[in-house]
């Protein structure tokens, strides 16, 4: 999301005196994607300054409190999880809100018992955190790895999907170059579902692919527009193996556009030699 949506989604929810529960996790996980800059940590980490913009919680405190919040506790709440940035299965979360909004989280029977947080991986997490290891291991490790990793998937499918007909967005903020997180979002051509290729993909190709709709906000009158859209993600399966996946979605999508022939169950070569779907697609 801009800068521009964060700023408006802010002096919305004050404006109707609402709560923005936000999983930002994601946004320590940018990196600029023009051309001229290397996949390297040392090029990433120098234009890091670049990429990252303040979440909402950060734009909610910036501004003076607002009339209809007298006790100020904002209109935002940071929730994430160590278990994206740090490894998974940590198990371990934030809540980053105003003062007066985490005093409250903290008073909730689940804190306050000890029963529910996770003392001992807590208690690890704040020594990587008071140190610095982990803003180390965010930079120089997990950034410069899935910029590198995306670009590997951008590049492939610009080469084997945009000839078909696909459209992807090299970028994830309006007017700028920049991209985050652990997935790339593809339209289908015109016609094309999208859970028509996920099955397809999963009984020719041995190919685990998300479909849009699998997402979409019951209700929504805008969700129909998810049914063309498909997830990848680059975070989960080797790096040797992205291409790959894309190629093999390729031949999924084009057998698609070819019409409704009876192939039955053909994996290729390269999907006979795995003994178990490409899940992280």
């Amino acid at each position: 999301m801009s800068l521009r949506r964060r700023t408006q989604l802010v002096h919305l929810a004050r404006e109707h005196n609402a709560l923005i529960i936000t999983d930002d996790v994601y946004d320590r996980l940018q990196w600029p994607t023009t051309s001229l800059i290397s996949t390297s940590a040392s090029s990433i980490s120098a234009h890091l300054d670049h990429a990252i913009l303040p979440r909402l919680t950060d734009l909610d405190r910036a501004l003076p409190a607002h009339p209809s919040d007298p006790r100020q506790f904002r209109h935002t709440l940071s929730n994430g999880s160590f278990s994206k940035i740090l490894g998974p299965g940590v198990r371990t979360g934030w809540a980053d809100a105003s003062p007066a909004l985490s005093y409250g989280l903290s008073q909730c029977g689940s804190s306050r018992s000890g029963g529910c947080p996770s003392q001992l991986v807590a208690t690890m997490i704040a020594q990587l955190l008071e140190d610095g290891s982990l803003d180390e291991h965010i930079t120089e490790v997990l950034i410069p790895s899935y910029a590198r990793r995306w670009r590997m998937m951008i590049d492939a499918i610009e080469m084997c999907l945009v000839p078909l007909g696909v459209s992807v967005s090299k970028v994830s903020l309006e007017g700028k170059d920049v991209f985050g997180g652990y997935f790339i979002w593809f339209e289908l051509p015109e016609g094309m579902s999208a859970e028509q290729v996920a099955v397809r993909a999963k009984e020719r190709q041995n190919l685990i692919v998300a479909q849009g709709d699998m997402f979409e906000v019951y209700g929504d009158e805008q969700a129909v527009r998810l049914k063309r859209w498909v997830r990848v993600c680059f975070a989960w399966e080797a790096e040797e193996l992205l291409v790959e996946g894309i190629e093999r979605l390729g031949k999924v999508i084009r057998g698609v556009l070819s019409g409704p022939v009876d192939e039955g169950v053909e994996y290729g070569e390269d999907a006979q030699r795995l003994r178990t779907p490409m899940g992280g697609f």
